[in-house]
């Protein structure tokens, strides 16, 4: 007879976790740093009705949507959470983040029609 010693596997904390993407996401909005925000968005990324690659996000998308304003508000807006995913409201946009292959990511953007 054989016994299997498998430890029963840990539910990932999602909130955890993406505190953590979060905390780094951030990091890279506060410095500006496009390159960065871009290895975190999920590509192709829909802008202007386009889907950008990723070196199209870094140049075009991050500063067309990151101005200094909205850099600023996204270092301390609360997420919010909406079923699956997470949002950040600083107008004039909505930032959702999603899980893509187990790993957060930054899927889109939407007007805030609050904002």
């Amino acid at each position: 007879m054989f016994a299997c010693g498998i430890a029963a596997a840990r539910p990932v904390d999602a909130e955890a976790d993406f505190g953590a993407f979060l905390s780094r996401w951030r990091e890279a909005v506060v410095a500006n740093d496009a390159e960065a925000i871009a290895g975190m968005a999920q590509v192709p990324f829909l802008f202007e009705s386009e889907p950008h690659d990723r070196a199209d996000v870094a140049r075009s998308v991050v500063p067309a949507l990151l101005t200094a304003d909205v850099r600023r508000c996204l270092r301390t807006a609360p997420p919010l959470r909406e079923d699956d995913r997470y949002v950040l409201s600083c107008a004039p946009y909505l930032f959702c983040f999603g899980r893509v292959d187990g790993q957060w990511r930054w899927m889109e953007f939407a007007a805030d029609g609050e904002g």
